[in-house]
């Protein structure tokens, strides 16, 4: 089955989409407004972590098995080893504690579940096999151009303009690729203190922490003031 195809020009009114990929698309349908039988509503949703890590991988890809699915990997380790995936959601938990409520996304979720309930809602309409992948979120199922898609129609003009959740769409691979690079997945906050080398300091060639530099102590050959 192929995807719906999008004339030029026309939203994606993504309330009204089909969600495709039978039992794997329930917690999408439930999290979209969708209504299902008493015995089907434990199922847990959205699939919040395998999300957040396919959102890793996609913006700094590695030898992960979220970089080898998607068909993009690195020689070295990249943001799903670098911890990104947690760290992501304990800042999207942390910044919208609040339901996002409201056209086009009336999801009646916070966080972290909000923003992977979109990713995977889109992935389904942009490869309906998705649903069925290895991982329990769709958009981690992609490939790596359907996840270059996914964020082609989240950016589309028009949507949610001038709303909180603009802000939030257009927050994601920035802060995914923030974060990979960045020591959270390794920052013990009841220390303050890390636990081991971040492995974007490791891509990056980062040397890590400078304490200063014997030149750059006291004053040049003495001289503290300059004089007419």
């Amino acid at each position: 089955m192929t995807p719906p195809v999008q004339e030029p020009g026309e939203p994606w009114p993504i309330r009204r989409r089909a969600v495709l990929g039978g039992a794997a698309a329930i917690p999408f349908l439930l999290a979209f407004g969708g209504t299902l039988p008493a015995e089907a509503a434990v199922l847990p949703l959205p699939p919040v972590d395998d999300a957040m890590a396919g959102l890793a991988a996609f913006l700094v890809p590695g030898r992960d098995p979220f970089s080898v699915r998607q068909g993009r990997t690195s020689g070295s380790d990249g943001g799903v080893a670098a911890g990104a995936g947690p760290a992501l959601r304990y800042v999207y938990d942390q910044a919208i504690p609040y339901p996002i409520v409201g056209r086009p996304f009336d999801l009646n979720l916070p966080g972290a579940a909000a923003v992977a309930a979109i990713l995977n809602l889109v992935a389904v309409e942009v490869d309906p096999g998705s649903a069925l992948g290895p991982f329990a979120a769709s958009f981690a199922n992609l490939a790596f151009t359907g996840k270059v898609e996914v964020f082609r129609r989240l950016e589309e003009p028009g949507l949610a303009d001038g709303t909180p959740v603009r802000f939030f769409l257009d927050t994601m691979p920035t802060l995914a690729a923030f974060v990979s690079y960045s020591d959270a997945g390794v920052f013990d906050r009841a220390t303050n203190r890390l636990t081991a080398i971040p492995v974007g300091w490791e891509i990056s060639a980062y040397q890590g922490i400078g304490e200063g530099w014997n030149e750059f102590r006291g004053y040049y050959r003495g001289i503290d003031r300059v004089t007419d």
